[in-house]
This record gives C-alpha cells, sequence and structure tokens, in this order.
C-alpha cells in the first residue's frame, strides 16, 4: 500500500527497456499503488487546517478508498494514527504534492509552456490548475489501462474528459516517449515542466537514465523535472534506522511493484549531471517537514519517512 504510482515503471519504456513482469500492473486494472496514493491524497484534502491540507481538491472524486478509512477525514485519520508503521506513507504523499505544486508554479511563474507528468496515474494538475495558469498545455503519459480507468474516472467528476488535456498511452514493449509526445502536439522547443511523482524508485537507472536525456534533448534551456527518489540502503534490504522501511518495501514487493533503484544524495546528484542536468535543490525529511509538514500551530501533523527525498533540476 505504498505511496508511489505503479505507473512509476513506465519511464522504463523511454530508451525501450523491456519491463520487468514483477513490475507489471495487473491486466485490466489500474495500478494498485496509484490508487492508494490517491486515497491518501484524497484524505489529505480533507484536512481541517488549511496550512496542511492537501491542494488536491479531485482526489477524493476521482478514487474511492480502501474499506478500512471513514469517508470522513477524522475516521480515516484515526485509522492513521493508529496504525503508524502500516500508513506511513500517508505523510510523504501530502508532502510530495504540496512539494510538486510549488515547483509547478515556480516553473511556470518562470516561463514553462508544457507540463508532462510521467506515470500520471491520478494526477489532477492539469484540471486543477487550469484556470490559474490557462497558457499550460498538459501531457499526461501512462499505461493504456490506468489512462482509460482514469479517463472514465474524469467523466464521471466532468461530464467528458477534458479537451485541453493531452493523453499520452505507451506500449511498453514498442513505443518511447518520441513515439508518443511529438504527434499530440509536445514542443522540444519550449520551455517543459516535467513530473516523475513516486517513479524512480520502480525503474532501473538505465530508463531513469533514459528519460534525462530525453528532457535534456527534447525541451528548452530552463526547463525542469522534479522528482522523488529513495535511499540506497533502503533498495539494498538495510532498513535500521529508516521509519517503516522494511514494512514499506515489503508490502510494495507484495503488490508486483518492488523498489529497485535508490542512491544516496550525493549519487543522486551525480546521476543528475551525468546525464546533462544542473540540480536545483535536494531535500529530505527535516526541510520538507518544516515547509509543508507544520500545522498551524506550528506542530508536525506526522512524521515523515527518513529515507525519501525530493529533487528539483533543470536543463542548463
Amino acid at each position: 500500500m505504498k505511496l508511489a504510482s505503479a505507473w512509476c515503471f513506465a519511464v522504463a519504456t523511454l530508451c525501450a527497456i523491456p519491463v520487468p513482469t514483477a513490475l507489471a500492473v495487473r491486466p485490466g486494472q489500474a495500478s494498485t499503488t496509484a490508487e492508494w496514493v490517491c486515497a491518501y491524497r484524497g484524505i489529505g484534502g480533507q484536512h481541517p487546517d488549511p496550512k496542511l491540507r492537501n491542494p488536491d481538491y479531485l482526489a477524493e472524486k476521482l478514487c474511492s478508498r480502501p474499506g478500512q478509512f471513514s469517508h470522513e477525514y477524522a475516521g480515516s485519520r484515526q485509522v492513521i494514527d493508529a496504525y503508524p508503521v502500516m500508513y506511513a506513507a500517508y505523510f510523504m504523499v501530502n508532502v510530495r504534492t504540496q512539494y510538486i505544486d510549488a515547483a509547478l508554479r515556480r516553473a511556470a511563474a518562470d516561463g514553462a509552456t508544457q507540463v508532462v507528468i510521467l506515470g500520471a496515474g491520478f494526477d489532477s494538475r492539469a484540471y486543477r490548475f487550469r484556470e490559474t495558469f490557462p497558457q499550460l498545455r498538459f501531457f499526461e503519459v501512462d499505461l493504456p489501462t490506468t489512462g482509460e480507468v482514469k479517463r472514465q474516472r474524469l467523466v464521471e467528476v466532468f461530464g467528458a474528459v477534458p479537451d485541453y488535456v493531452r493523453y499520452a498511452p505507451i506500449d511498453f514493449d514498442t513505443q518511447k516517449l518520441e513515439d508518443v509526445l511529438p504527434p499530440l502536439g509536445y514542443d522540444p522547443k519550449q520551455r517543459t515542466f516535467f513530473v516523475l511523482e513516486g517513479v524512480t524508485m520502480y525503474v532501473a537507472k538505465a530508463g531513469i537514465g533514459a528519460t534525462l536525456d530525453f528532457i535534456r534533448r527534447n525541451s528548452a534551456p530552463g526547463s525542469r523535472v522534479v522528482f522523488d527518489y529513495l535511499l540506497r540502503p533502503v533498495i539494498e534490504g538495510k532498513y535500521q534506522g529508516y521509519w517503516a522501511a522494511d514494512y514499506i518495501a515489503f508490502a510494495v514487493a507484495r503488490m508486483g511493484e518492488p523498489y529497485v533503484t535508490g542512491w544516496m544524495p550525493r549519487e543522486a546528484a551525480a546521476f543528475a549531471q551525468k546525464h546533462g542536468l544542473v540540480v536545483v535543490e535536494d531535500v529530505g525529511d527535516k526541510e520538507l517537514l518544516k515547509r509543508h509538514l507544520l500545522g498551524s500551530d506550528g506542530k508536525p501533523d506526522g512524521r515523515l519517512l527518513n529515507w525519501q527525498r525530493m529533487m528539483e533540476a533543470k536543463v542548463p
């Protein structure tokens, strides 16, 4: 019941790297982790404290909650607090939403005209930011099945699939981003903001590198990418000192979406630089808590995973 998106492994296809069977989403179904992440955002969107409330007000409409959660915030939060290890990802998911939203606003203010969401799952930024940034053109890249499930739910929410978003389903065995984005109007000469939320931990380094190479080669200088990543010891099964890492790693593996890639901060920076990007910032749990998890009373709303970090990088 882990955070990220099982749309994640989609990125491996950017260089036509075969997707391991263990990472595959079950045929005819949307990603299980995508559903859980959306549910966490929906709960966070009901938080009574505006400072802590997840800005994704559409999550509650796009996906249903697992049975153990109430439709009311208080009931759901009672379950989360009663089983802090089991639901440890809740706080990181909500902080991650806040962080990426803030980065998107900065990118738009800095002249970005396109947003590409890789492994879009039930991401709602294209719809939430429509009125604020009408100049942004959104592209959502995902598995055909997950994308279809999402579009069905968009019809339920909006009455029709919004025509201002470009949807790019990918056949992971045969296609690359270069195959699916240009026919939809993607312009590599424009400044673009890329989102890889809950992606890198599920993809082999070669696939992640191919993604960053695409960004560097197919977007204008000043384009940016935001992604989260896990610390390498957790990937290696060295869980001591890392809050809830053993439980969550086991849970995602059991769902068929195991962790495969992680770095230490210097390694992550070196990897981004190797692929031609400039690191803007790399922040961990302590800084993320200060920015996004302190309530109006100045107290932390919960405990963040100390083995997941956020990085923003740009095309020079």
